[in-house]
């Protein structure tokens, strides 16, 4: 099995380190390329005038959120590079699952490593896994990585 792109979506975690450094392995063994990704999305409070509510954004805040994310990712990307392993660094803004399936079938990636938290109980429950999503609605093969 030929293995050209391995996505790996990055949430600057411990666990997604762990997946990052795993991916490069695999990639320097495969002769693949690696895509690291960052999705961030802003997810605001619903508010309205009528509840005397409203959320003012500084000028210029999603701009430097998007530049600030980018550089974070590329300077991640460039530390990940190492012994002729191409590594990208690109960050979108989007929810993180959607996000990720929307890249890897963009690239097309013919494998995601990605970190897991383990989410348990009422947490996992209200919060869902970004993992989960992942491996459930991915075309291709993902293989989730914890950090301990």
């Amino acid at each position: 099995m030929k293995m050209d792109t391995i996505l790996v979506p990055t949430d600057f975690s411990e666990d997604a380190a762990k997946a990052l450094e795993m991916a490069v392995d695999l990639a320097r063994r495969l002769g693949s390329r690696v895509v690291l990704l960052h999705a961030y999305s802003i997810e605001l409070p619903f508010s309205s005038p009528a509840m005397g509510g409203g959320l003012i954004l500084p000028e210029g805040y999603y701009v430097e959120l998007r530049n600030h994310a980018t550089l974070h990712v590329e300077r991640l990307a460039k530390e990940a590079s190492r012994d002729g392993i191409e590594v990208q660094g690109k960050a979108v803004e989007n929810t993180p699952w959607m996000a990720i399936i929307d890249e890897a079938e963009a690239l097309p990636a013919d494998l995601i490593v990605m970190g897991t938290r383990g989410l348990t109980g009422l947490k996992h429950l209200a919060l869902g896994s970004v993992a989960d999503r992942v491996v459930r609605k991915a075309s291709c093969p993902v293989l989730t990585v914890k950090a301990d």
